[in-house]
């Protein structure tokens, strides 16, 4: 951890301060080269103007400007006592045309003088020229000879800098012996620094949010160091003291959800047995409506009326069953209050299955979308389980029609549940509503409709992917006691109840089926126009 810590900080404050020496040291020999070299320049330039006034005065000595011997004397004299100077050549500007009289390197091919020179030599000024040779780097400095009073010539050198540039690379390696030696020591320091600093702080600080981790949120981080981690730490302090009151706050909360938990599961518990009671009153009803439907006691009426109290009955028991995995309590009183909804469905039927000895069913306006809704609200719960898929295709807006609504919903609610048992290895079941006029139903037709389905019907469909019927059997299955299910599967019973609702409501009703395919049932109903709609 140490190593770690040592590479994320003092490697970039190392690397910064090697960066900070290197550049210092770059710009020192960048100046001091710059200074000697322009020190350089000024005292070879003013040395070489002194060489020019001895060959001056050499020559106004000797009387001849072209006096090979005193010129060759002067030379040697000037090149001993200046060693830098690598070669001089004199030229001959009294007759203008610049000509070389004498050269100390006579093996060297010299360069005549340029329109430069001899102009500025003629008007009595020097003419430095510097030679950036890698080998001798030197400057090339062209001086008048002056004679009474005249410019007669001109005296060319070439001063070299090899002292100069000795110097400098003596500076240059004082200057990185230098910056070696600060790098060593300011890095040195500043491991110390940040050791002493930094380091033990975000140690201290590390450890804290370590056992914060491990669950001790009663530790404070230690508030020391430099300003900045101070701040983290005191950031640090609050955040835990945060932390707390949260875990505090969210203990006080689940102890108030197991307190509500436990009144709702009472609740539930009480409503349950309510529930089982008035099961066990239904299913005793229907117990004895279908012993008198066997020994025809009370013949296809009685059966009719203990199948239309089953239904209900088996979604009360599912919503009952799923009440005690429910732990949503929206949920929970959705439920009850569907419960609570078929239970007067129930108490409704029975009613209607007293007053219907002597009274006929009344034919209302009835919107069918919102019965398909309610029927799809009962068995969606349990369609998961049995991997059946529901695909509901309702038209909007689609207009009511005429029938009574509680025996249209007793006639969906049968054509599903059929459906549902018939898929028992899973499948897929489709409700579709439409608004039609003419158009024929597909398959075969059980009930041709009374004469008001020619000004518009709305079409209910309700489809599975199940093992279908048998085209000998289509017939018969509207048929009282017919059952196409195995011994027990059934009373034969929902279907001919289905017939006589869609029969009273003018209606008419088709079946399509095929073995290995499935089943589809297609109801259509009139209109509702008012209240003299149903004339079947």
């Amino acid at each position: 951890m140490k190593m770690l810590h040592l590479n994320g900080i003092l490697a970039w404050v190392l690397f910064v301060g090697v960066a900070l020496v290197c550049i210092a040291i770059l710009m020192v020999n960048l100046f001091d080269r710059k200074i000697i070299e322009q020190a350089a320049a000024e005292n070879l330039h003013a040395e070489f103007l002194r060489a020019a006034g001895s060959v001056s005065r050499i020559i106004r000595n000797a009387g001849d400007f072209h006096d090979d011997k005193a010129l060759r004397e002067a030379i040697q004299d000037i090149m001993e006592l200046r060693p830098s100077i690598r070669r001089l050549e004199v030229y001959d500007l009294a007759s203008g045309s610049g000509t070389l009289i004498l050269s100390s390197d006579p093996q060297y091919l010299a360069v005549p003088l340029s329109l430069e020179e001899r102009t500025e030599v003629a008007a009595g000024r020097s003419v430095t020229r510097f030679d950036d040779d890698v080998i001798d780097r030197a400057w090339m400095i062209t001086a008048p000879i002056m004679m009474d009073d005249r410019v007669v010539g001109a005296l060319r050198g070439r001063f070299s800098l090899w002292k100069y540039d000795l110097l400098i690379r003596k500076e240059a390696t004082l200057a990185r012996d230098v910056g070696v030696g600060a790098v060593a020591i300011s890095c040195a320091i500043f491991l110390l620094l940040i050791r002493i600093k930094v380091h033990k702080p975000i140690s201290r600080l590390l450890d804290t949010m370590r056992q914060a981790e491990a669950g001790d949120l009663m530790k404070r981080a230690p508030v020391v160091g430099p300003s900045d981690i101070q701040a983290v730490a005191g950031q640090f302090n609050r955040l835990l003291d945060r932390v707390r009151d949260a875990s505090a706050e969210k203990e006080r909360l689940l102890a108030e959800i197991q307190d509500f938990n436990k009144t709702l599961m009472t609740k539930i518990a009480a409503a349950t047995e309510e529930l089982r009671q008035a099961n066990l009153m239904l299913v005793e009803s229907r117990t004895q409506a279908e012993r008198a439907e066997k020994l025809a006691a009370l013949g296809e009426f009685s059966a009719m009326v203990a199948h239309e109290l089953g239904t209900p009955l088996s979604a009360i028991s599912g919503h009952v069953h799923m009440l005690t995995e429910e732990t949503d309590p929206q949920g929970l009183d959705r439920r009850v209050a569907i419960i609570r909804s078929e239970i007067g469905r129930m108490a409704a039927i029975i009613r209607h299955v007293l007053d219907s000895t002597h009274v006929q069913m009344r034919s209302a306006a009835v919107d069918l979308d919102e019965i398909v809704n309610e029927v799809l609200a009962l068995i969606s719960i349990e369609l998961p389980g049995k991997r059946i898929t529901l695909r509901a295709h309702l038209a909007d807006p689609l207009p009511a029609v005429a029938g009574d609504r509680t025996a249209l919903k007793g006639v969906l609610f049968n054509l599903v549940t059929n459906a549902v048992q018939a898929m028992l290895q899973g499948g897929e079941l489709v409700i579709r509503t439409a608004q039609i006029l003419a158009e024929p139903p597909e398959g075969t037709i059980i009930l041709t409709g009374g004469r008001q389905l020619s000004r518009g019907a709305v079409r209910l469909i309700v489809r599975d992917t199940g093992p279908g019927i048998a085209t000998d059997m289509l017939e018969r299955i509207f048929e009282p006691f017919f059952t196409t299910r195995a011994a027990g599967g059934g009373t034969g019973l929902g279907l001919a109840i289905c017939h006589r609702v869609v029969v009273t409501c003018g209606g008419r009703l088709a079946v399509w089926s095929v073995v290995g395919q499935g089943t589809m049932l297609t109801i259509d109903l009139p209109i509702w126009f008012g209240e003299g709609t149903d004339e079947n």
